[in-house]
């Protein structure tokens, strides 16, 4: 294999296909700043996909169950030990993106006799300046994204979630306004993703597509709260905190 480098690079190639391959059909991840903190908001059949990793930082991903919680408990093995060794204020996600989790994925990636990780995951961090977002791919590169960020199965749904949010700031919405409009977002690169990117969806049949998504999916959304009362930031929404928007929905 080192005496052909074609080999190892056809082997690459196939590896990314068989990635996109995975992760094509996969429920996309929302976050978004809104007047609170920060908001993350995603769909699931049964396991859980958004987590708190420490105190203000957040993890959310797609892709395998297993996967994504081999990745969680790494990234909370990490920030514990950084925590410990260090102080909590210097558990940063810039940190435990760069000599973290990237280098995980990209090592796993590379080495093509072991599975790779099959996900996507979004990291986020509440700061006293506002945070933001961290995007890591299933091939170990990353890229910090700003307040506003997706991970999804296609890169068409990925680009048009992050555009229409860019169009639509959300940075001064109360929570229920954050939810409706990250709700309405998910929705829009879910349909996107089934369409290959070719149609974009307008806003009766974003409403047409919740109306019947909602009655076989959860809804799974959890915030970075600024003002929370304790050391820890994060916040799982209940099914309480969203019955009343997801009925809007309904009628």
């Amino acid at each position: 294999m080192l005496e052909e480098p074609y080999r190892w690079i056809e082997a690459i190639r196939n590896r990314r296909e068989y990635l996109e391959d995975q992760l094509q059909g996969a429920s996309p991840v929302v976050g978004m700043a809104y007047k609170g903190g920060l908001l993350l908001l995603t769909t699931t059949p049964g396991p859980r996909k958004l987590f708190e990793v420490y105190n203000q930082i957040a993890f959310a991903a797609i892709g395998h169950p297993a996967d994504i919680e081999k990745l969680r408990k790494a990234v909370i093995d990490i920030a514990h030990v950084e925590g410990f060794n260090l102080s909590a204020s210097d558990v940063s996600l810039q940190r435990l993106v760069s000599f973290g989790i990237g280098p995980l994925m990209k090592d796993a990636f590379d080495e093509i006799f072991r599975s790779p990780f099959i996900a996507r995951v979004l990291l986020a961090e509440l700061t006293p300046e506002g945070g933001g977002f961290y995007a890591i791919d299933a091939d170990g590169s990353f890229a910090q994204v700003g307040q506003i960020a997706a991970v999804a199965g296609t890169e068409a749904s990925a680009k048009g979630i992050t555009t229409r949010l860019k169009e639509m700031d959300g940075s001064s919405l109360e929570l229920e306004d954050a939810l409706r409009r990250a709700l309405e977002t998910w929705a829009y690169g879910r349909l996107l993703a089934e369409g290959n990117g070719e149609d974009v969806p307008d806003a009766l049949r974003i409403a047409d597509f919740l109306k019947q998504a909602l009655t076989e999916i959860k809804v799974e959304a959890a915030v970075l709260e600024r003002d929370r009362p304790t050391l820890s930031k994060f916040r799982l929404l209940q099914p309480a905190d969203l019955e009343q928007i997801l009925a809007s929905y309904a009628d």
